[in-house]
């Protein structure tokens, strides 16, 4: 089984470990996530003898309920049966790029879940309630910055990132999965939110002040048209 070291782990936002889950079976495999998760029988309680012995004998896997357990693999069949599956599945997974600054202040990462630098794509997987929310979730979220901050990394390799997704999954049974595709101005913003607030970190560590904080940009509020669905399973 993997063991994973939980001596400086934190706690997480509600939610984050089933968008993990998914992301590990799509991502490194249904084996990796079967030696990595162990699924709680309906109905244990840990106060018990037994799911106390249950516990025990899983070691330092990660626990995902039955139920959840249910609803990821609909996920899954929903990421896997959309059309742009088979262009997805060639991206390489998990794949971290950085660049050091230029100008900037400081140097940056990012780890999208697919990338394939060769044809400039990237493919970012996103758990959603509700497919129908999913563009006002992804700009409260700032999913569009993050797309911006790899394409950042990227040209500093040289690599010009031609069309850039993110590929929006259900956590409800008989999920429904979406692929939208990031347009340009909202790359273009958040470059320039990107840009401006590395000039204020940088501005900021020079003086060594941090005292006052000014208003959000608003070039941060991007609008629900900047990202346009392009299909549906």
């Amino acid at each position: 089984m993997v063991h994973i070291d939980k001596t400086l782990a934190k706690k997480v936002p509600g939610g984050v470990e089933q968008g993990s889950a998914i992301d590990c079976w799509l991502t490194e495999g249904e084996a990796t996530y079967r030696n990595r998760y162990a699924i709680k029988p309906e109905g244990m309680s840990f106060v018990t003898k037994e799911g106390k012995a249950w516990k025990e004998s899983i070691g330092d896997c990660e626990i995902i309920t039955a139920e959840d357990h249910a609803i990821l693999l609909d996920a899954v069949a929903a990421v896997r049966g959309h059309p742009k599956w088979p262009e997805i599945e060639k991206c390489k997974a998990q794949q971290t790029i950085r660049r050091k600054s230029d100008g900037l202040g400081l140097g940056l990462q990012s780890r999208p879940d697919f990338l394939n630098t060769d044809k400039g794509l990237y493919f970012d997987l996103k758990k959603c309630r509700d497919l129908d929310l999913f563009s006002k979730q992804a700009v409260s979220l700032g999913y569009a910055l993050q797309a911006g901050i790899a394409a950042w990394c990227l040209a500093g390799m040289g690599i010009v990132l031609e069309e850039t997704y993110l590929i929006a999954v259900e956590w409800e049974r008989g999920a429904r999965c979406r692929v939208y595709r990031v347009l340009d101005e909202a790359l273009i913003a958040a470059d320039s939110s990107m840009r401006a607030a590395a000039a204020e970190i940088a501005d900021r560590i020079k003086r060594n002040d941090w005292t006052d904080h000014p208003p959000e940009s608003e070039i941060l509020q991007l609008t629900d048209w900047q990202i346009g669905k392009i299909g549906a399973t």
